[in-house]
């Protein structure tokens, strides 16, 4: 079974319709929610997507869309193992401009050696070995 983690990008465009970016995540998780692809959202991802669109949508979108996510992905939870790979990373990196979250998909995707799903690249450029997928 292949697995894609996905970042907050594709899922906050997914679920807000006026985002800039709706109709290409739309046509992403059409295309990946029947394939037997395991897709993998960090619990950190999670609550970055909810508390964004809790605070720039509306509560009962924010409600809908932890339901979805629940149903439909594979939750990958933080323990302290990963939460230290995640210190060790922007300790190594003192020039890195990347998130914490940035960090936890980043090496989500290296340890699984998966691709990983985002919009904004803007957090990944330091990491060479990193595979992108992107829907069609």
């Amino acid at each position: 079974m292949r697995r894609l983690i996905i970042d907050s990008g594709p899922l906050i465009a997914f679920f807000y319709e006026k985002d800039t970016y709706h109709q290409q995540a739309r046509r992403g998780f059409e295309a990946l929610l029947p394939s037997s692809t395991l897709l993998n959202v960090p619990s950190a991802i999670v609550f970055e997507v909810y508390k964004w669109l809790l605070y720039s949508t509306s509560k009962p979108l924010a409600r809908k869309g932890l339901e979805v996510m629940l149903d439909n992905f594979d939750i990958s939870f933080t323990d302290l193992q990963l939460l230290e790979e995640v210190q060790l990373t922007v300790k190594n990196l003192p020039d890195w401009n990347g998130t914490l979250e940035d960090a936890i998909v980043m090496l989500l995707a290296q340890h699984y050696r998966c691709p990983l799903w985002t919009i904004n690249f803007r957090g990944f450029g330091s990491f060479k070995s990193l595979k992108f997928w992107q829907p069609s």
